[in-house]
C-alpha cells in the first residue's frame, strides 16, 4: 500500500503528553485511521490495537503511529514528534504563532511545512491571538 500522510489537531491545555494522548483515543474512537486487517475487524481498545502484528508491521497512517516528542533539533527516528522551530515555524506559516485556520489551510492544500521523514511527525501549537490553544501533528506512516 505505502505510506500515506496525515494530520490531525486537538485540544491543548500546556500538556503536550496529555494533548497526544487525548488525539490518539479521539482518533480510535472514531476509527479514523486504517485498518489493514481483512480477517479480524479492529481491537476493542488501543491497547489492543498497538499488541497487533498488523499495528506492528503496517501501521495505521494516522497519529496512532507515533509515539513520543523529541526537541525541535532532536533526531527524527521511529515514532518521534518534533516540534518545528521559530524560524521553521516563521518560513511555513508566516509566523511563530500559527492560527487554526492557517493549519487547516495548510492541511487542506498537503503543503504542511517542513519534510517528514517516514514513521515520524511534526507538530506545532496553533493560536487564538496570542493564547496556544491547539495542538496539530501531522506525519508520513504505513506500509
Amino acid at each position: 500500500m505505502g505510506a500515506s500522510a496525515w494530520s490531525v489537531r486537538g485540544r491543548f491545555e500546556g500538556d503536550p503528553d496529555g494533548a497526544l494522548a487525548a488525539l490518539k483515543a479521539r482518533v480510535f474512537a472514531e476509527s479514523d485511521y486504517l485498518w489493514q486487517d481483512d480477517e479480524t475487524g479492529p481491537p476493542d481498545t488501543l491497547e489492543e490495537l498497538q499488541e497487533t502484528e498488523t499495528f506492528r508491521e503496517g501501521g495505521t497512517h494516522s497519529v496512532l503511529d507515533v509515539h513520543y516528542f523529541v526537541g525541535a533539533t532532536g533526531e527524527d527516528d521511529f515514532g518521534t514528534i518534533r516540534p518545528l522551530s521559530d524560524a521553521e515555524l516563521a518560513a511555513g506559516f508566516g509566523t511563530e504563532e500559527p492560527s487554526v485556520a492557517a493549519f487547516d489551510e495548510l492541511a487542506k492544500e498537503n503543503r504542511l511545512p517542513q519534510e517528514v521523514p517516514r514513521w515520524s511527525a511534526r507538530c506545532a501549537l496553533l493560536y487564538d491571538g496570542d493564547t496556544a490553544v491547539e495542538l496539530a501533528i501531522w506525519g508520513i506512516s504505513g506500509d
